[in-house]
C-alpha cells in the first residue's frame, strides 16, 4: 500500500520532467522522489490509448511504470540543474500483473532503484490501485549518455 500527500509536481507541469508527449502519457503527478524512491499518480480514463472495456491494459501498466522510473530521473536532473537522459527498457523480469486496474481510478505506482552501474538501472516498481498492488516487475534501464 501507498500513502500519498500533496504532490511535488502537479499534473500542468509533469511534462517537463518526461520525455513522452501525448498521447503516450501514463504520470499525472509525483508525490515523492528521493535518492532511491519515486511514487507517481496516474489518472486513467476512457479516452486514453492504453485503456480499453474500461481498464487500464497491460501495455499500459508496463509503460506506467517506466514513465515512472523516467520521471525519477526527470525530476532529479530539474532539481539539480542538468540535462535529464533518455532510458531505454532492457528487460522486464517477474512481471506478475495481478488484475487491470478501472477508469476513472488512480493509479500509484513506485520505483525503487535497487543497482546502479555505470548506464544501467535495475528498478523494482509496483503499482497499486485503491489500495490494492495491481502489479510488479522488475526492469533493467540503460541511460543513453548525455551529449
Amino acid at each position: 500500500m501507498i500513502t500519498v500527500d500533496k504532490p511535488l509536481v502537479s499534473s500542468d507541469s509533469i511534462l517537463q520532467y518526461i520525455p513522452q508527449r501525448p498521447p503516450i502519457v501514463l504520470v499525472s503527478r509525483i508525490y515523492k522522489s528521493d535518492d532511491t524512491t519515486i511514487v507517481t499518480g496516474f489518472d486513467m480514463t476512457e479516452e486514453h490509448i492504453f485503456t480499453h472495456h474500461g481498464k487500464l491494459t497491460e501495455s499500459g501498466i508496463i509503460e506506467n511504470m517506466a514513465q515512472t522510473a523516467a520521471s525519477r530521473a526527470g525530476y532529479e536532473a530539474m532539481k539539480n540543474n542538468v540535462k535529464p537522459v533518455i532510458g531505454f527498457i532492457g528487460n522486464i523480469k517477474d512481471l506478475i500483473i495481478y488484475e487491470l486496474p478501472s477508469i476513472g481510478n488512480e493509479l500509484l505506482t513506485e520505483v525503487v532503484t535497487k543497482t546502479k552501474v555505470m548506464n544501467v538501472s535495475i528498478i523494482e516498481a509496483k503499482s497499486y490501485c485503491n489500495n490494492t498492488l495491481i502489479a510488479t516487475c522488475e526492469m533493467k534501464i540503460f541511460l543513453q549518455e548525455n551529449a
